[in-house]
């Protein structure tokens, strides 16, 4: 599937360190975050200030966020 710019993507939280006492506990995905460019097979998101990691990210890592899709429809 090819996202678009703007579209809002869930990021996948399992190579992602979390303070949270049990990673079975934790969230699978984390919250919802805007692309702002493609580069080949990834896409760099807009992260909140919050979260200090690398902002670009692969497919396999990206879900569509259901509410994006639902307006199109």
């Amino acid at each position: 599937m090819i996202y678009k710019i703007n579209d809002m993507m869930f990021l996948d939280s399992r190579n992602i360190m979390i303070a949270r006492s049990s990673k079975k506990l934790d969230d699978k995905m984390l919250k919802s975050f805007k692309i702002l460019i493609e580069i080949k097979h990834a896409y760099q998101l807009k992260l909140s200030s919050t979260i200090k990691i690398h902002s670009k990210f692969i497919l396999n890592l990206l879900r569509l966020n259901s509410k994006n899709s639902l307006k199109e429809q």
